[in-house]
């Protein structure tokens, strides 16, 4: 009788860890533990001997493929482009793209998560971590796919605004907006103002007050 009682909870033990799933998603590097880092992806990474490019891995809670694959550095050969941090210029400022940026899909530009904030702080922040560096502009469809994944959601802010002239959309790279995929209804000029830009889906963006906690994702020029 007992040993029925033991196959029977380690039956249902065992069916449970098959239902329980362990991809684990992060937004700050604290969420890693003390060694661990949050990756532009949303996942942690970890100090690996086995990957002599980056020195690092991925966690075995890494969704995507990625569970326990090294994390691309910038002498990865065909690889994606590196994360690795470069040295600081004067003044504190990064030159390149340092970590945790990291390529999205093969893209030519690295790409990292910030958690809720407004988009005047979402701004200053990614030009912070670098020279190189601005909160995210999507190109075209496939970029704004690629953001999406890196924000983990479909709600958040891209680098495009009409603050200063009032229906003239402009980039975080001072251009004049192009790629202006408009979800129905948009842009939306009545008042309140609705004077910055966030994407509303993979492949639509909208107006948005701009001092609306949202994710963002900055974008880095290697």
């Amino acid at each position: 009788m007992r040993t029925s009682v033991i196959c029977l909870a380690l039956a249902a033990a065992a069916s449970a860890g098959c239902l329980r799933t362990t991809e684990f998603r992060c937004i700050n590097n604290t969420d890693c533990g003390a060694t661990g880092r949050c990756e532009a992806v949303g996942y942690c990474s970890f100090p690996s001997t086995a990957c002599t490019d980056s020195g690092r891995s991925y966690g075995d809670s890494a969704g995507q493929g990625l569970s326990n694959a090294c994390v691309p550095g910038t002498g990865n050969p065909g690889g994606d482009a590196g994360v690795d941090a470069p040295a600081p210029l004067d003044g504190g400022m990064n030159a390149g793209c340092p970590s945790p940026y990291a390529a999205v899909a093969g893209s030519a530009h690295l790409y990292k998560r910030l958690p809720n904030t407004s988009w005047d702080t979402a701004k200053n922040d990614c030009k912070l971590t670098s020279a190189s560096a601005y909160l995210a502009v999507p190109d075209d469809v496939t970029e704004l796919a690629n953001l999406a994944t890196v924000a983990a959601g479909l709600t958040f802010w891209v680098g495009i605004d009409d603050v200063a002239v009032k229906g003239t959309f402009v980039t975080q790279k001072g251009a004049t907006a192009t790629f202006l995929p408009w979800g129905p209804g948009e842009p939306d000029q009545t008042n309140p103002p609705k004077e910055c830009v966030n994407a509303i889906s993979t492949t639509q963006i909208a107006t948005e007050k701009c001092g609306t906690a949202r994710p963002a994702v900055c974008e880095c020029e290697p």
